[in-house]
């Protein structure tokens, strides 16, 4: 994930590219890498990474409320009511967040000017990169609060001039330019029953400070330095408290539809592709047997007449069948095909070459061994009965003589 912080003041449509401070932790919230670098420069350099970024603390304002209300969306709609009298704007500028509920009982609350949020939102819109959240800076240091009084700490996060963290089990977190901390403190203290008078210090002595007069105040080093990882990491989780993209800015913390659906769409696209190589490798094999068996038919043609003309052997088959089981009136062509072969069987010499019949005709190519031979075999063929045949073409030849006649059915 990428982390980065926001500018402190919005940027102006034609500032140019403003530095942002980055971070970036891997899935188990271990720092990989930090720097500043332009919003263009990140995009091109983690582009599949995801994205959040945190509100500088002068941009947003943290605040505990007592409200004795318990459901979230009772919380939503009296915050801003809630806020009136704490806030000095018209509250149709202002976005207010409302956050988890603290140990001691009050509810957390962000508020953050519409005009800051129409900034934010177009300077990642201008290099169409989906922002997840957007998080106060200084509530990241919630978790650091003592059990009483305040911790001050120098900042860790950048900034333009040095800025101390303060943390109190009463409020929010809070981080106070160092010119202006000797007065934030005075008026805080001020503000403490005696017995919360206590300070610790990180970084920094009461004297220069301008407490060391002060009294009733306890002051003592603070435990232990803040680690900046720990605190980014609170930034990761799957749902931030106090996220500024909620209500009209609200955006889905959840997987983008495309991304949640991207396994199965990669199983579509190996079913798909096993599906046409499947198809594929059914097509060849039909075309083979296709191929087969054409091969086979013209081989059964050839062996069933051998000296026959072949035009489309398939097609001559169906015709035959056709006419052997028809039963329209008229006879098959088997019935005269057995009157004329009988006749040519009993001819001498008498060879079929090709021949083609209905079933009321047939034409039949025939080598013979003379003219005399012709003759009688088309006397035999007149003198059967219901049988009448013509000559089409005679040739002769040194083999003998090839003769063409055609056959009909007479009516009897």
């Amino acid at each position: 994930m990428l982390i980065v912080l926001l500018p402190e003041n919005p940027p102006l449509p034609d500032g140019g590219a403003i530095a942002l401070a980055w971070w970036q932790l891997d899935r188990e919230g271990q720092l990989l890498g930090e720097g500043q670098d332009t919003l263009a420069d990140l995009r091109s350099r983690f582009a599949g990474e995801r994205l959040r970024a945190l509100a500088p603390a002068m941009a947003v304002g943290l605040y505990r409320l007592d409200m004795p209300v318990k459901r979230a969306a009772s919380i939503r709609a009296a915050l801003p009511y809630a806020l009136e009298d704490q806030l000095s704007q018209d509250l149709e500028l202002l976005h207010c967040v409302p956050g988890p509920r603290r140990q001691d009982g009050q509810i957390a609350a962000a508020v953050v000017e519409q005009e800051h949020m129409h900034a934010w939102q177009a300077l990642f819109q201008e290099h169409a990169w989906r922002l997840e959240a957007i998080l106060p800076l200084a509530a990241l240091h919630a978790e650091d609060a003592p059990e009483a009084g305040l911790l001050v700490t120098p900042s860790l996060w950048p900034s333009s001039a040095p800025q101390a963290l303060i943390t109190a089990a009463d409020q929010e977190p809070a981080l106070i330019e160092e010119g202006m901390l000797t007065l934030w403190l005075r008026r805080r203290l001020a503000e403490l029953p005696e017995e919360q008078r206590q300070l610790q210090l990180a970084g920094y002595q009461p004297a220069a400070l301008g407490l060391d007069d002060a009294k009733h105040l306890t002051v003592t080093p603070a435990p232990a330095a803040i680690d900046l990882t720990q605190v980014l990491r609170r930034a990761t989780g799957p749902n931030p408290s106090l996220n500024l993209l909620s209500g009209a800015y609200t955006v889905s913390m959840a997987t983008p539809p495309w991304r949640k659906a991207r396994s199965a769409m990669i199983a579509a696209g190996v079913l798909l592709a096993v599906l046409l190589l499947q198809f594929a490798l059914e097509w060849v094999t039909l075309t083979r047997e296709r191929d087969r068996l054409v091969e086979s038919i013209n081989s059964v043609f050839e062996t069933s007449l051998p000296n026959s003309r072949r035009v489309d052997a398939p097609e001559q088959f169906r015709q035959v069948m056709r006419g052997s089981g028809a039963e329209t009136g008229g006879q098959s062509s088997g019935a005269i095909l057995y009157d004329v072969l009988a006749v040519i069987n009993e001819s001498k010499g008498a060879r079929i070459r090709q021949f083609r019949s209905t079933a009321d005709e047939l034409e039949v190519e025939l080598q013979m061994n003379s003219f005399a031979d012709l003759e009688a075999l088309r006397t035999s063929l007149s003198t059967k009965p219901g049988l009448s045949e013509s000559l089409q073409g005679a040739d002769s030849a040194d083999e003998g003589v090839t003769a063409r006649l055609k056959v009909t059915r007479r009516e009897s």
